[in-house]
Order: C-alpha cells, then sequence, then structure tokens
C-alpha cells in the first residue's frame, strides 16, 4: 500500500517558497481549483503532478508523506513589523521559516541541553501601562542578566546565551528587517541578513526581544499592531541607550558628536535623536536641527559607521547540529532527514556552511606507478 501524501504539507510547502495557490498553479501545470482540492485532501495530486510539486518547492518526497516527531501547537502571529507594506506572501514564507527553527531545534534538543531560557517574569499590560514601565522592564533585564548599563555591543550572543533561538538569514523582502515569536516555550527571532546596516540589525533584535518580553501571550492584529510597535522601539531605545548613562553622554547636538557616540554606543545617529527626544534631553527645535544637518550630509538613510563594526552570527543550532556529526551521532543527512527538510533549508536556518548537512565521501588515493 502505498503511502498518503499529507494535504497540509502542500500547503505548507507552497507558503514555504512565497507562492501564492494562483501562482502555484501555474508553476506545477493545473488550475488553481485542483490546488485548493490538493492541500484540502478532496484529491490527491497525480504522479506527474505531485513531481513537479517536489521540483518547484525543492522538498524531499518525505516533507510530503512522514509524519513529524514534533507537532507544533498553534503559534501566535509574528511580530510582523507592518501588515500593509508586507505581502502576505512574504509573511507565510518568513512564518514558516519561523516554524521549521522550531522543528530542527526540538530534534536537536532530544541529543543536547540547548541553554535554558533565562527571561524574568514580567507583568505588563500593553493596553494600558506606559513608557514609564517600559523604561524601567528594560532596566529590569539589564540587571536580570547582569550586563550593566554600558552599550551592549552585540546581542546574538547574549539572546543565545539565554534561550533565545536567533535565525540570521536572507529575508528577500524589503519590509521585514526582523520578526519573533514564541513557540514550545520558547523565544524565538529571525533577523535579516540582507540588511545592510550593522547598527540597525543590533536595533531590530532588541526591538524584537521587546516584543517577546512584553507581549508574549498577545495575538498580533491591524488594531493593536501600531501600538505595540511602539512599544517595542521604546524598549529597544531603552535597553541600548539606558536613560541613566547614555543620557550623561550628550554634550552638544552636532552631528559629529553623535557619530563618536555612535562608536561607542553601536547604535544608529537617528535612534539616539529620536532617543534624546523621548527622554526630553532635546526640545523639538534641536531635533529640527539635527534632522536638517543630517539631510545636509545626506546620510537619513545610511550612516557612517553603520558597518564599523562586526555583529556575531547565531551558533546555538549550528553547533548543536555540528556536535552530533562530530560526535557520531548522527550523519550529516540525518540532521535534515529527522526534520523531513531540504538540507540547505537546515543549513540556512542553523547558519551552517553550505554542504554541511551533505554525507562527505573521500576518495581512495591512486597508487602511483612505479
Amino acid at each position: 500500500m502505498s503511502a498518503r501524501i499529507i494535504p497540509e504539507r502542500i500547503r505548507e510547502a507552497r507558503e514555504s517558497v512565497g507562492m501564492t495557490d494562483e501562482q502555484f498553479a501555474d508553476a506545477i501545470g493545473v488550475s488553481r481549483q485542483s490546488v485548493g482540492t490538493y492541500e484540502t485532501g478532496a484529491f490527491a495530486p497525480r504522479g506527474d503532478v505531485f513531481s513537479k510539486i517536489i521540483a518547484v518547492t525543492r522538498q524531499p518526497p518525505g516533507f510530503f508523506i512522514a509524519p513529524r516527531k514534533h507537532t507544533a501547537e498553534r503559534f501566535l502571529t509574528p511580530t510582523w513589523r507592518s501588515l500593509k507594506r508586507m505581502q502576505r506572501p512574504d509573511r507565510l514564507r518568513i512564518g514558516r521559516r519561523l516554524e521549521w527553527a522550531f522543528y530542527i531545534a526540538e530534534s536537536l534538543a532530544e541529543y543536547v541541553e540547548l541553554p535554558p531560557v533565562h527571561l524574568p517574569a514580567i507583568e505588563f499590560d500593553y493596553e494600558r501601562d506606559g513608557n514609564e514601565r517600559i523604561e524601567e522592564i528594560a532596566d529590569q533585564l539589564r540587571e536580570f542578566w547582569s550586563v550593566g548599563y554600558g552599550p551592549i555591543t552585540d546581542l546574538a550572543p547574549l539572546l543565545e546565551y539565554h534561550g533565545v533561538i536567533v535565525i540570521e538569514e536572507p529575508v528577500r523582502c524589503e519590509d521585514m528587517d526582523a520578526v519573533s515569536r514564541w513557540q514550545g516555550g520558547r523565544p524565538y527571532v529571525l533577523y535579516a541578513a540582507d540588511q545592510e546596516s550593522n547598527s540597525r540589525k543590533l536595533f531590530n533584535m532588541a526591538h524584537e526581544l521587546g516584543h517577546l518580553v512584553l507581549h508574549n501571550a498577545v495575538e498580533v492584529n491591524s488594531r493593536n499592531l501600531d501600538r505595540l510597535e511602539n512599544q517595542a522601539n521604546r524598549f529597544a531605545g531603552a535597553l541600548l541607550l539606558p536613560r541613566r548613562t547614555f543620557a550623561r553622554e550628550i554634550a552638544n547636538t552636532t552631528i559629529d558628536y553623535f557619530i563618536s557616540l555612535k562608536g561607542r554606543w553601536r547604535v544608529a545617529v537617528a535612534a539616539m535623536i529620536y532617543r534624546c527626544k523621548e527622554l526630553g534631553i532635546l526640545n523639538a527645535d534641536q531635533v529640527k536641527y539635527m534632522w536638517k544637518q543630517m539631510n545636509a550630509r545626506g546620510i537619513r538613510k545610511r550612516e557612517p559607521l553603520d558597518n564599523a563594526f562586526a555583529l556575531s552570527r547565531p551558533t546555538v543550532l549550528g553547533s548543536a547540529a555540528q556536535m552530533l556529526i562530530d560526535n557520531k551521532v548522527k550523519l550529516p543527512t540525518e540532521i535534515a532527514e529527522d526534520v523531513l527538510l531540504n538540507a540547505s533549508d537546515v543549513e540556512s536556518l542553523c547558519s551552517l556552511p553550505s554542504g554541511s548537512l551533505q554525507n562527505k565521501v573521500v576518495s581512495f588515493p591512486t597508487l602511483r606507478q612505479i
């Protein structure tokens, strides 16, 4: 008896490549209505159509047929920056990447003890609590993690050490810098590798940490999104530019001075100006003067020192996978097979070099003729 195709997997595979049902239908040579019947289980695709589905989605046959070891409970909506600018196929595609990271982490955790989640228990009512409460929570987190009140120059290793699964991938979407949500009792952050500014990457990770801490049980929708985004931005500013130390360093309002501060705090000049406005360090006229200076220099979009410092890539998932391979617990190909995914997808989500999860064939040296 032949194995049955799991209908939901066809939809999952389609969404993972960012295709609408109409685009998918064109790609596999069937009608849009046929795609709907495949995804609901009313009809199964013919053999030739199934082969096209595998080719278009680049997933192995087992992806569509075999049950997963780890099932995902219903996840909350990821913390998208915008539901209007970001196209739905992109949201679905990136959401699937987060989901797959969960399957990978759960599979690796069967053999390797991942860092435990170490975040403070926070009480925050996003509808009632204000900015002062957010400032207090950012300070509380710094104290909980014992990082003091100086610059946080690299955030990914700090997040991973405290149990956050961090993924860095090209997202191929201009309106998505980073996204996060809790999955299976663990926080996950995915940030865009194709974001050019390391200063912005740092702020994006702090922004997503804000969502994870402040909004861990909030369902994102069009009514509350703007408020949640403003709160996460406030948290990121409060975390990276703490008022008790950063505020003391604002000696003047020249752009050159703020660029020197950027070299110390690693945060964009624009973000520092906003922070000064939030804290009342600069008045409206001073803020306006700062923006004029930036416009005159043409640095509103790309600033000096954006990449003057390096950020660490995520290591937890990749190190766990490599540990299993090095200790001969798993063959490289088995890491991907265990989660029923294409090896290249697992490599990317784990920040592993391309080809890491392919079995290596060592050729026997040819004897030279004497």
